[in-house]
């Protein structure tokens, strides 16, 4: 069909968040939008580069879409893209653009135009949307340089949406039951533009919003004693905290160039339970690290087994080519790396266990994550708690109760 976008995407949030903005402007530009790429003439793939894994299923998609229609013009984008060169000469691509140019894909293909400008500036009036939730990207970018993360290569320098901006896009969804606040590095809003995050939260708190609001990943070191002073003053804040650790052990987390020891990771987790004694707090953590011998590992099941956190995810290290891990000696093999995930997977579901038993029988407020099946609901508490009601359920943020710790069965409060 002329003129007809099919657009796909891999990987995180932000990109599933540019899709959505990918859509309005290429309706804007006088496209239709289609489901179904055997419909389309162009199909547009945001592309994902943070593990090698990613980078497969890359590959495989390109493949499978250009077997589902032949004749369309395939464009890719994306971090994959900054990282490989030979992607132009899969069967069906046409062309491929930068993180950068990808905002740009429609004006492009109608008149040639890049605007002297970056995304971020746009007045977004769209976010993604994912289930009952909406996801609301106001940074991009990274300069941790982490030994181990591609990411700071792909998507370049930091940069932020202007408060005014937030702001207004915030107003836009005023009808939202819940906005998340996203971004490549969230706590970096504002270091471009002599601004900080905790000055974006304040302004954000002043302005009483009707829905709630949950933030994406914090880093350790962003979390101030001022900035969870702020959040405690929010009545609408989902009490809900993702800090990537990496690892237990000191050395590792030096050659990782992580900018933290385990001593202060442990002291900003006792900080937040201070100011949030319930909050559900979730961490990242790489297994398999170079050098991560069975000293470093042990260090870091004693350091998991006594942070009171909630829930962990779980990676094997994956060595990106171009980053400065890639050349660390000391790889640790796959058979020992896989032993040390399960004993982390068995923490990890110990952690969760221990999260749901800790509101067994209390109140939380909730709101409408899926519809199961006639009068059966899957529920999302602010502590990001799933639960699962078997009763019809308010439009709007409601009171339940959870009355089974194994079904997570939950009931209205009246």
């Amino acid at each position: 069909m002329k003129n007809s976008v099919y657009i796909t995407y891999a990987g995180c949030k932000v990109n599933q968040f540019e899709k959505s903005i990918l859509i309005e402007f290429f309706q804007k530009a006088g496209f239709s939008i289609t489901e179904n790429p055997k419909d389309a003439e162009y199909i547009i793939f945001n592309t994902c580069a943070v593990t090698d894994k990613a980078e497969q299923g890359c590959r495989q998609t390109i493949s499978k879409l250009h077997r589902l229609n032949p004749n369309a013009k395939i464009i890719l984008t994306g971090c994959y893209t900054e990282k490989e060169n030979n992607l132009k000469d899969f069967p069906g691509v046409w062309k491929i653009f930068t993180n950068f140019e990808k905002i740009f894909i429609p004006s492009i293909l109608t008149n040639n135009e890049i605007k002297n400008s970056h995304p971020l500036q746009f007045e977004y009036t769209r976010t993604y949307k994912d289930r009952a939730r909406s996801f609301l990207k106001i940074q991009d970018g990274c300069d941790a340089f982490c030994s181990y993360c591609i990411v700071p290569f792909l998507r370049g320098r930091p940069i932020s949406m202007p408060l005014e901006l937030v702001i207004k896009n915030l107003h836009n969804l005023r009808d939202e039951n819940e906005v998340v606040l996203t971004g490549i590095h969230l706590g970096k809003w504002g270091i471009d533009i002599n601004s900080s995050f905790e000055t974006l939260m304040e302004s954000i708190k002043n302005e009483h919003y009707p829905f709630r609001i949950r933030l994406s990943s914090l880093e350790a070191n962003e979390i101030t004693p001022t900035l969870l002073q702020i959040l405690s003053e929010m009545e609408n804040l989902c009490h809900h905290f993702h800090i990537p650790l990496q690892s237990g052990s000191n050395k590792i987390l030096k050659l990782m160039k992580r900018k933290y020891d385990t001593s202060t990771f442990e002291k900003k987790i006792e900080l937040i339970r201070k100011f949030f004694p319930n909050a559900c707090i979730g961490i990242d953590i790489i297994v398999g690290f170079p050098k991560e011998d069975e000293l470093c590992f042990q260090e870091t099941l004693t350091l998991l087994n006594n942070i009171p956190i909630d829930y962990m995810h779980i990676f094997t290290f994956s060595p990106r080519k171009g980053t400065e891990a890639y050349e660390y000696d000391g790889k640790v093999d796959r058979n020992t790396a896989y032993e040390r995930y399960n004993l982390l997977k068995e923490i990890d579901s110990k952690k969760r266990k221990e999260f749901i038993k800790r509101f067994a029988n209390k109140e939380v407020l909730c709101i409408e994550d899926k519809i199961l099946d006639k009068n059966t609901y899957r529920v999302l508490s602010r502590e990001y708690l799933k639960l699962f009601i078997k009763q019809e359920i308010p439009k709007k943020e409601f009171k339940a109760k959870l009355i089974d710790e194994n079904t997570l069965e939950a009931v209205l409060v009246v």
